[in-house]
């Protein structure tokens, strides 16, 4: 098409643009979801006001396109966690914006296992707070694929393998 063409094209056509390449990528890289972090912690802990019975909490969930194999790995503890975050004595709020800040951060440097401490609640006038708390949190991430009880030697029932999803 020479200059004249194009001009003669842009006048019938206004509004249209040359394309600078002819190409269309049809894997665009996706990223996580951005989102306020308040907007959604605040949605958790408005949930977390609930009594357990209308809430309930599973100690195990694994997403549906993880292998039998993988899930027996994570539960077992063969795939060991490659950091951990500690929330007792943490309060609610406090609590998930810390996990949220280190998930972000695992995420980041491209981890996939990782340990949370969240404590049994020994020390709670009433049942557990912050495990209950913490798995309403991991079940509404998208980057997070599995989590389950750790093994007795990171903690047991007080703890969690948290599987997250590759970037």
């Amino acid at each position: 098409m020479n200059d004249d063409d194009e001009s003669e094209f842009a006048r019938l056509i206004p509004g249209v643009k040359r394309l600078q390449n002819d190409r269309i990528n049809i894997y665009p890289r996706r990223g996580p979801k951005k989102s306020p972090p308040r907007a959604r912690i605040r949605d958790i802990d408005q949930h977390a006001n609930f009594p357990a019975e209308s809430t309930p909490a599973h100690d195990t969930q694994f997403n549906s396109g993880l292998q039998k194999k993988l899930q027996r790995k994570i539960k077992q503890g063969v795939i060991r966690p490659e950091t951990s975050i500690d929330l007792h004595g943490y309060r609610q709020i406090e609590a998930l914006e810390a996990l949220e800040t280190f998930i972000t951060a695992a995420l980041q440097r491209r981890l996939r296992m990782v340990l949370v401490i969240h404590g049994q609640g020994y020390r709670s006038q009433s049942d557990a707070v912050l495990k209950p708390l913490v798995q309403r949190w991991l079940a509404n991430q998208s980057q997070v694929l599995a989590w389950c009880p750790a093994q007795a030697r990171d903690g047991a029932a007080g703890a969690s393998y948290v599987y997250l999803r590759p970037n």
